[in-house]
């Protein structure tokens, strides 16, 4: 069990760091970053059946990423490219994420829950899901370190991120009201600029 909690560990880190690394493609255009995030996030909050276990972390990784690297050029965040149209490195992540953050929910929750049955074939899907990613963001991912991405630093950072994923003790703190104010404050900070197209519910 501890192996696979490693595991679960591990593969929440590095689809939290292919997040993060689409963020800094797409940084150019802050709205498309945020509507990136935003589908990311409803997907996984969809899917999840335990939405503490691995929602909240993508949640603060996007946060982070978004409220230290990322600027709106003017002041402003803007809709597009030049000329109208979405990028490619946009069309090419939308579609990258799949189920991976809703697999690694079930799993974890499923791990916590003692209900193993099913545990190695939706990990193996996790890993899958990495590999996928792994090969439609290499295409770009000069574009992420030219705009300031380093992985090793980054790594570091979303690590202390996850590295509570098991610790009961920590998971009950996440759990109070004053926390969930955060959260819900993390959320309006990301998609508060995307108000009039999306609904932003509270957490």
């Amino acid at each position: 069990m501890q192996e696979m909690k490693e595991e679960l560990l591990r593969l929440g880190v590095e689809l939290s760091l292919y997040v993060a690394q689409s963020m800094f493609v797409l940084c150019d255009d802050v709205r498309t970053v945020l509507r990136f995030c935003y589908t990311i996030w409803i997907d996984a909050k969809v899917g999840a059946v335990n939405e503490s276990h691995v929602i909240d972390r993508l949640l603060r990784v996007m946060h982070y990423v978004y409220t230290n690297y990322i600027k709106p050029k003017n002041g402003v965040v803007y809709d597009q490219n030049d000329d109208g149209n979405d990028s490619v490195q946009w069309e090419l992540i939308r579609v990258c994420f799949g189920g991976g953050f809703d697999f690694l929910s079930h799993v974890v929750y499923s791990l916590k829950s003692g209900e193993t049955c099913r545990d190695r074939e939706l990990a193996n899907l996790v890993e899958q899901g990495v590999k996928n990613i792994e090969e439609m963001i290499g295409s770009v991912k000069g574009v992420s370190e030219a705009n300031g991405f380093v992985w090793d630093d980054m790594e570091s950072i979303i690590l202390d991120m996850w590295k509570s994923l098991f610790d009961e003790e920590a998971e009950a703190k996440e759990a109070t009201l004053t926390l969930n104010s955060i959260k819900n404050g993390i959320i309006r900070d990301l998609f508060l600029p995307l108000s009039n197209e999306v609904a932003l519910p509270d957490y």
